[in-house]
């Protein structure tokens, strides 16, 4: 008996041990850091283009709501009240959203459609590990738990973005610093923070021929380019060149907004697709905030098309090339624009060099890719933070030679921006499959003050009314974005959110006495995280209707980058 009591005490010392000093398990509450983690949410797939995406429920579970289900559950209290707790916690029924892939605003009340077959899952539960604080400090772009400084006692998890002894800069959606004496500089996310990071625009797998023959602007579209052309296959899904001389293939941002949707839903097609979807620039719109409640169902949820311009993109592909004639000279090109910029990504179809050029200049960094004529490759370049990437066959590309660039101090969009990715043929043959266009997250650079308490979750110093489909205001409009700048002491942390419109982070703190407080001390760091161990479960086998309780949702099941 003695022994096992013994053992029974070990044990928990033991594991008490291991959860004080080790690591230790947490639940994701809310969406600050969707999507790379993800709060309370439904898991959708789109009625129109079947694009699977996800949106926040964090107000069925949040603290109004358990009042209201309290006092719903409280028999001592008067039929009326109870039935007002009811309607209240009716009202916060998450009963829309709008599909990331084709912007259709899908509604889902389970009261009136069968949005019942979308239940409410809890947050991703990860694994934190906190002994690497122990020992040393975080480094750039981890995702760190921390306890939140204005009570110590509840937990935070963000991305750090600011270390010691600098000042944090946010401006046009970068993150910049500076040290006591020295210029500012942009920080660089690793390639691998940027794969973590990036954000999905344009699927081309979900292209839907049915919505186009109905109207809806194509994304992907030949351009004008003598010699040559690109023709469109497999319902607008895969696109081909013959090689014959220069050709070129852009994306435009052709998104319908409710309105549009409105007009289809009206009169199955879309009345007058190149004035009500005009091509616009790439957003930072979040699918994850863009549901809406039953008191909104018309509302400006869902209106969301994103209010800042993000010229950061990564364009992805599968292509299978080969040189159109006997000539050596065959390439493919990927095109990224931003700011009227060209930044090319050259692939040499013969041999499989890659180099990179700006504005037609080359660069100097050439790399050996392995792609290898009449293979099929998965290719993804990106313009990130100053940085040009590439990787191939999901393999990071080392080039020799430096891939960055200085930024502007002031980056203007022109109307080429309005066709910002493209894939480009000279002299190959080439076949484009799986095509898809992601961005950077944008961080918005407002905080908290005394005289602005409640900032607004915007760049613009001036308010401009549809300003991404309207080329004529882009010049004053982002010539004064704002930016905004967070000192930091010794033993100081910034922390902000990869949902950067809806994260209660750093930029928006205060001390008790009402003073701006950006900034978490070191002893009150927790730990890494460091895997999402546990992410909702399926109810079922998945692609069945096989019932099946706590099925592992393994594919989500992922180190925290």
């Amino acid at each position: 008996m003695r022994e096992t009591v013994e053992s029974v005490v070990i044990a928990f010392i033991l594991a008490f041990l291991f959860r004080a000093f080790e690591a230790e398990a947490f639940v994701i509450p809310t969406g600050s850091m969707a999507p790379t983690l993800m709060g309370v949410h439904k898991d959708l797939e789109c009625a129109k283009c079947g694009c699977p995406f996800r949106i926040s429920a964090s107000e069925e579970e949040d603290e109004y709501a358990e009042t209201f289900r309290a006092l719903m559950a409280d028999g001592r209290r008067d039929p009326d009240t109870r039935r007002r707790a009811a309607n209240d916690l009716a009202a916060r029924d998450v009963v829309g959203g709008i599909c990331p892939n084709c912007r259709y605003p899908m509604p889902m009340d389970p009261q009136t459609d069968d949005g019942g077959k979308y239940p409410t899952y809890k947050g991703d539960r990860i694994l934190v590990a906190k002994f690497p604080y122990d020992f040393s400090d975080p480094d750039r772009w981890d995702v760190v738990v921390f306890k939140y400084p204005q009570t110590a006692n509840e937990n935070y998890i963000k991305r750090c973005i600011g270390l010691p002894s600098e000042t944090v800069i946010i401006h046009g959606g970068n993150i910049y610093t500076r040290k006591e004496g020295q210029d500012r500089t942009i920080e660089r996310k690793p390639a691998d923070k940027v794969q973590a990071i990036m954000q999905e625009v344009y699927n081309d797998d979900y292209t839907q021929p049915s919505l186009i023959a109905a109207g809806l602007p194509p994304r992907w579209q030949p351009l004008d380019a003598a010699g040559g052309g690109w023709q469109t296959l497999e319902g607008a899904r895969s696109y081909k060149t013959d090689g014959k001389g220069e050709s070129w293939l852009g994306y435009q941002h052709r998104v319908p907004g409710y309105s549009a949707w409105q007009q289809f839903n009206k009169a199955g097609r879309f009345a007058a697709p190149d004035e009500e979807i005009p091509p616009r620039l790439v957003s930072d719109f979040y699918a994850y905030n863009a549901g809406w409640h039953r008191n909104f169902r018309t509302g400006p949820e869902a209106e969301a098309q994103g209010l800042h311009w993000v010229g950061d993109l990564i364009l992805e592909c599968d292509v299978t090339c080969e040189p159109a004639g006997s000539g050596a000279d065959a390439e493919v090109v990927l095109r990224l624009i931003k700011g009227g910029r060209t930044f090319d990504c050259r692939l040499d179809v013969v041999n499989g060099k890659a180099s990179l050029a700006i504005d037609g200049n080359d660069l100097g960094a050439t790399a050996d890719t392995g792609l290898r004529p009449g293979k099929r490759h998965t290719v993804s370049f990106a313009n990130v933070d100053c940085n040009l990437l590439l990787w191939v066959d999901g393999t990071l590309v080392e080039f020799a030679g430096s891939t960055n660039y200085e930024p502007l101090e002031v980056e203007i969009p022109t109307t080429d921006d309005l066709t910002p990715a493209r894939i480009g043929s000279r002299g190959a043959a080439v076949t484009a499959e799986h095509v898809r266009l992601l961005r950077d997250v944008y961080y918005i650079a407002c905080q908290y003050t005394p005289e602005r308490p409640v900032p607004a979750m915007s760049d613009y110093e001036i308010n401009v009314p549809g300003l991404l489909a309207n080329p004529r205001d882009w010049p004053r409009a982002f010539a004064a974005l704002r930016t905004v700048e967070f000192p930091l002491a010794a033993d100081e942390f910034m922390m902000l959110g990869d949902n950067s419109p809806r994260s209660a982070d750093s930029r928006l703190w205060k001390s008790p006495d009402g003073q701006a407080e950006h900034f978490v001390k070191r002893d009150l760091l927790v730990g890494k995280a460091v895997f999402v161990y546990w992410p909702h479960s399926w109810d079922r086998i998945p692609g069945t209707r096989i019932p099946f309780p706590f099925f592992p949702n393994i594919a989500r099941m992922k180190f925290v980058r």
